[in-house]
């Protein structure tokens, strides 16, 4: 398998923490691009701009490095200082499952990293998963990372 350029979506969990660390091993490992997605819910878009003094294009740099700050926090002890690839940064706005699909397909991604809360029984019913949903829409293969036990307590 030849991963050429990865799909690492981002809500800025912990459990995408750990879906960018992985990310960050597959990019390595292939050499790969990889990119941060960011996606925002039209409600989530209408709430940040309708402040005043809030441009969309300050939300979306904001938004960026947000993701900038988050990549590199997320980097393990042992890659700080070595030559770690930049990603690029997209921001979307739509249904995060259909949105991660669409980039994911409209721009040559071949693989994707999601991070998932883990929830299961009618959890996992009632609040749905966009992993899953993504999983459901794309042909494109998926690596779920699934969250440690100490970290849903959060």
């Amino acid at each position: 398998m030849k991963i050429t350029h990865l799909l690492v979506p981002t809500d800025f969990s912990p459990f995408s923490d750990l879906a960018i660390k992985q990310g960050v091993f597959f990019s390595l490992s292939f050499e790969a691009k990889m990119t941060l997605l960011h996606v925002l819910t039209m409600s989530e878009v209408n709430a940040l701009t309708s402040q005043p003094g809030n441009p969309w294009e300050d939300v979306v740099s904001q938004i960026r490095n947000t993701m900038r700050e988050e990549y590199y926090d997320s980097l393990e002890e042992s890659q700080q200082g070595k030559e770690i690839p930049v990603p690029a940064m997209e921001v979307a706005v739509g249904e995060p499952a259909e949105e991660i699909t669409r980039f994911a397909e409209e721009n040559g991604v071949d693989h994707l990293v999601m991070g998932t809360h883990g929830r299961t029984g009618l959890a996992s019913i009632f609040l749905g998963s966009v992993a899953i949903d993504v999983i459901k829409n794309t042909c494109i293969p998926v690596t779920v990372v699934k969250c440690p036990e100490y970290l849903k307590q959060e």
